[in-house]
């Protein structure tokens, strides 16, 4: 478990670790939302249509056809 605080200024630090496994970079964007009086943060995507789109992509299995 990582701990953190919250600064004067309203700003929290995520621990390097869980920024590196998330692959978070700086100027990366989140939604906050508060879930049940949890805070949760969402990263935004860069280009969610092409995200999105990107489903469609993937490689039949050959399955149903």
């Amino acid at each position: 478990m990582h701990k953190t605080s919250l600064s004067t200024r309203g700003q929290i630090v995520i621990p390097a670790q869980i920024r590196n496994k998330l692959g978070l970079k700086p100027g990366t964007r989140f939604a906050v939302y508060d879930l049940d009086g949890k805070v949760v943060l969402v990263p935004e995507l860069d280009d969610p249509v092409g995200h999105g789109l990107g489903f469609f992509n993937r490689k039949s299995t050959g399955q149903g056809e």
